[in-house]
């Protein structure tokens, strides 16, 4: 690349630059194996892509009362989540004096909105803040849900994910964040934590926000939110349970694609420089050359 403001490249670096090719029957026989492991990728994909579209159909029979699970017969009500549990909103701070580069004795992690992702708590970029700054209330705990309340770009706004952080460190979370604490006496946290991925939920929070500059949500607006539910705890918990199974097998299909897409990449850097050479055994009517019998025996070595 050239220049300092603006990056440039100068399409004949890339038509001078020497790139390493092999005969075309390997060139032919690596991109098969390559076709290969992008199909396989794709697959992978597709599956996820495919589950996820049964869990929001299950999400939408399931915490609508619409489908019932066998052996539940009990009554369900339309309850705020504010009776539910509580929400705070996050920590404020000054950059130039309450944050610090790295974990420290008397830092606390700080989460903001990139830290979550697709309804995942992502443990990267993290920011530490003074302990100091940071409330009892604003310390996460087990089955928080993490929520961004303000953003610039309006659908981000209300995204939300499930704490479950076992690593022995202190978390808080922003002033452009929220948390809500479900009532575990009350609720099943994991069925509380599910509401906040409804269709019911995303429109409530367009509602709020509709007409208005300022994307932006306070702790009474999520805790004004009404939601289904069934009374009876057990029943609370099935639901969960089910849902938690589906989200297990999404997150198993994606570390699966994620370690294809490693493996991908591991073998393009080898066979796309030559460090690893595909082997090829050209057969014919008699005996095999003496070129193609040594290839044959160290290919069986290696």
């Amino acid at each position: 690349q050239y220049g300092t403001a603006q990056k440039q490249f100068n399409i004949r670096d890339a038509v001078y630059f020497l790139y390493p090719v092999p005969p075309l029957a390997e060139q032919q026989a690596i991109a098969a194996a390559l076709g290969d492991a992008d199909a396989y990728i794709d697959a992978l994909a597709q599956r996820i892509a495919k589950q996820r579209l049964v869990k929001q159909g299950a999400m939408q029979a399931l915490l609508t009362g619409k489908r019932r699970l066998p052996g539940f017969v009990g009554e369900w009500a339309e309850v705020p989540l504010g009776d539910l549990g509580r929400c705070y909103r996050g920590v404020s701070y000054n950059p130039n004096t309450d944050l610090s580069p790295i974990d420290t004795s008397s830092t606390v992690r700080l989460l903001r909105s990139n830290n979550v992702q697709d309804s995942v708590i992502v443990l990267q970029d993290l920011q530490y803040v003074s302990a100091d700054r940071v409330s009892e209330a604003q310390r996460l705990h087990h089955n928080d849900v993490v929520i961004c309340m303000a953003n610039g770009s309006r659908g981000l706004v209300g995204k939300a994910a499930k704490f479950r952080a076992d690593d022995g460190y202190e978390y808080t979370f922003g002033a452009f964040m929220g948390c809500y604490r479900p009532n575990t006496e009350r609720v099943d946290p994991d069925l509380a934590y599910y509401q906040f991925q409804t269709q019911r939920y995303r429109n409530h929070i367009s509602i709020l926000l509709a007409g208005s500059s300022i994307n932006n949500l306070t702790p009474d607006n999520l805790e004004s939110f009404v939601t289904q539910m069934p009374t009876e705890r057990d029943e609370q918990s099935a639901i969960a349970a089910v849902l938690c199974d589906m989200d297990a097998a999404i997150d198993a299909l994606e570390a699966k694609l994620a370690k294809a897409r490693l493996v991908k990449q591991g073998m393009m850097q080898e066979l796309l420089t030559g460090r690893v050479r595909l082997v090829f055994v050209r057969w014919r009517l008699g005996r095999p050359s003496p070129s193609s019998a040594r290839a044959a025996d160290e290919w069986g070595n290696q």
